[in-house]
């Protein structure tokens, strides 16, 4: 190929033109690569990153739906729980209604309580355990009997401690025995109002 230049110019400048020409040419193209390659991974990237939240944005609503199943069931459970509580707003009427509770079972299997205190209330988050003290002598077989009812009660209850003694060691029919049982009531709204913001403002 041969250009004819407007100018005087020899042959040696007329292949340094070219050759500059050429040169030049490179230059942009390799710009405009440069520049498309740039964007496209821009692109790219701006394209995962869509893709990626697309992604989370669909397995949190295909969790959306386990959530709540999961939460139905925990307040389902919750409910059950609590009608397990004893029906009582205070700590000393529900004391009471606990202490008529064990006696009654206790009667039931012919034992007759000896002792019979309530004790300090304690506090968890939601709830207060109640807890009451009761004193009798048993054989070895009621106090199993006696055992295997509070378990199976309706009432939410449980033996926080249980201390038992032997009067005749040669014959260890009759056992003296000590049992503290915890029953439950829920603390007013207010309560756990007031416990939460006494525990943020800490």
């Amino acid at each position: 190929m041969k250009f004819n230049l407007p100018v005087n110019i020899n042959e040696r400048e007329k292949k340094f033109i070219l050759i500059g020409g050429v040169v030049v040419v490179f230059i942009i193209l390799y710009q405009l690569y440069s520049w498309y390659a740039v964007t496209r991974s821009d692109v790219q990237d701006y394209t995962d990153v869509r893709l990626e939240r697309v992604e989370k944005e669909l397995a949190r609503l295909a969790e959306k739906p386990v959530l709540e199943k999961r939460a139905q069931i925990i307040a389902g459970e919750l409910k059950n729980r609590e009608r397990g509580l004893l029906q009582a707003e205070k700590a000393p009427v529900a004391a009471a209604m606990l202490q008529k509770l064990l006696k009654d079972m206790a009667s039931s299997l012919k034992i007759e309580v000896n002792l019979e205190r309530a004790l300090n209330p304690v506090e968890t988050e939601m709830y207060s355990g109640i807890p009451v003290e009761i004193g009798f002598t048993a054989t070895t077989t009621e106090l199993k009997d006696l055992l295997f009812r509070l378990r199976k009660e309706n009432m939410l209850l449980t033996v926080a401690e249980m201390k038992v003694r032997v009067t005749n060691t040669r014959d260890p029919k009759e056992i003296n025995t000590t049992l503290i049982v915890m029953g439950f009531i829920k603390k007013p709204e207010e309560q756990q109002v007031k416990k939460e913001e006494k525990k943020n403002a800490a």
